[in-house]
């Protein structure tokens, strides 16, 4: 069986494919964007194909208005990887109720956690039950074991952290998209974000693009005491997993992937940036960029 994913995204996207004995197909990102590029999606489908993964990266929503007709004009599943777009929606539909099955994380980093653990959304009352089973050793009555399953149950600590983050998502993600527009108005030298139409952006991630020397541009960010970080620097496609025996990468072409690599750079886009830290933000970005 065959998957289409991106290969620009975290490892652990392609990782689920390989877990269940399929083959990750990969696919390259639309050009100016970092989410899986639809054309690209329906050139990669073959009699083998089972099911498409796009991935919401940054918490950008990727084109679901035309991946879905795609899945379904081939019958085909689609899994969403909304591991970082907590509350983003596409033309008002949020993510994780486009496809078969949503999937969001929940680790420390994300715009709302319960330290670790995630969800799954669907809306198959079948699939949901097989899900509880497969959380739960495979069990709805104690000590009936109807199919293998294991211990991914949520501890309660957990679960009530994240029902207490949850009240305060709406506002911390209206705080990341102010923090984003103020940042967008002031940047120069770099290229912001971009915002397809009818996309909620809940920017888990501030990502720019530079094309200048990024190690340079870092380092100057740096020492003007900006953090900054660089989400991905090397696609899946070319991680050692993912490599030939031979240590070559496969029959992948993926040119907008392999740019944004080289070419992406996150900022602080965290709730509770001040109007000070966001214009001492700008400045650095703006005097870096000159330099680098």
């Amino acid at each position: 069986d065959e998957i289409i994913v991106p290969s620009f995204s975290f490892a652990a996207s392609a990782n689920a494919v390989r877990l269940v004995g399929a083959t990750p197909i990969f696919v390259d990102i639309e050009a100016g964007s970092f989410c899986i590029d639809p054309d690209a999606v329906a050139a990669a489908i073959t009699p083998r194909t089972v099911a498409i993964m796009p991935v919401h990266l940054y918490g950008h929503p990727a084109a679901m208005d035309r991946i879905m007709p795609i899945a379904e004009a081939h019958g085909l599943a689609v899994v969403e990887d909304a591991a970082q777009a907590h509350a983003a929606a596409l033309n008002g539909t949020p993510v994780g109720a486009f496809g078969a099955v949503g999937c969001f994380s929940f680790y420390p980093t994300k715009n709302m956690h319960s330290l670790e653990g995630g969800m799954v959304t669907t809306a198959d009352a079948e699939l949901a039950r097989k899900l509880r089973l497969l959380r739960n050793q495979g069990m709805e009555a104690r000590y009936q074991n109807e199919i293998v399953g294991a211990n991914m149950r949520m501890t309660d600590v957990a679960a009530a952290i994240g029902r207490v983050q949850l009240t305060q998502l709406a506002g911390w993600t209206d705080q990341r998209r102010a923090n984003a527009a103020y940042l967008d108005e002031r940047l120069t030298g770099v290229v912001t974000p971009p915002v397809a139409g009818g996309a909620k952006h809940v920017y888990h991630q501030y990502t720019i693009r530079f094309t200048g020397d990024r190690d340079a541009f870092q380092a100057g960010l740096k020492e003007r005491g900006i953090g900054n970080a660089v989400y991905y620097p090397t696609p899946i496609h070319r991680l050692l997993p993912y490599l030939n025996e031979d240590g070559t990468p496969g029959p992948w072409k993926l040119p907008e992937t392999d740019r944004a690599a080289e070419e992406v750079v996150s900022l602080p886009i965290f709730p509770g940036l001040t109007t000070e830290e966001l214009d001492r933000i700008a400045e650095a970005v703006n005097a870096v960029a000159v330099q680098a």
